[in-house]
């Protein structure tokens, strides 16, 4: 069980790294939930409930994982709830929500790669949520415009 999970956690964690900018830019761009929103949220929750199943079997060493991968999943999650339903500062969802799963998916990766390295950990945090922090403050004019009605 626990090599499937494996598979599936590092299969699912290669289709999320390109997608959540992917979605993030799609979904900014376009105003609202869309194909790379849900490719990349159901990557993020493969990613996620496959660490679930893997943590138990070096529980002693992983157990920080179970929060961690409950906060990412959310994460995208409300990310997704702001994409569905964009009008006054949904654009501040759908950063802080896609963009603080991804900049989690990265530190998760400089963990595993980089273990000897705890610095490095801090590097995507520092940078994704100093970058995502700078684009709420400051949005492009088509995510606060108000859509055009057909009518």
């Amino acid at each position: 069980m626990r090599d499937i999970a494996l598979i599936l956690h590092v299969v699912a964690g290669l289709v999320a790294v390109p997608f959540g900018p992917l979605a993030i830019v799609l979904t900014l761009r376009r105003r609202g939930l869309n194909w790379a929103g849900e490719i990349y949220h159901w990557a993020i929750a493969l990613v996620c409930l496959s660490a679930l199943v893997m943590v138990p079997y070096d529980w002693a060493r992983l157990w920080y994982f179970w929060p961690i991968t409950i906060a990412s999943y959310l994460f995208v999650y409300f990310g997704q709830r702001a994409a569905e339903a964009p009008g006054g500062l949904w654009y501040r969802g759908v950063l802080r929500g896609y963009g603080g799963g991804w900049v989690a998916l990265w530190t998760a990766i400089a963990i595993v790669m980089l273990p000897e390295t705890p610095w490095v950990w801090a590097v995507p945090v520092v940078v994704g949520l100093a970058l995502i922090e700078w684009l709420c403050v400051h949005p492009a004019e088509g995510w606060t415009r108000q859509p055009q009605s057909d009518g």
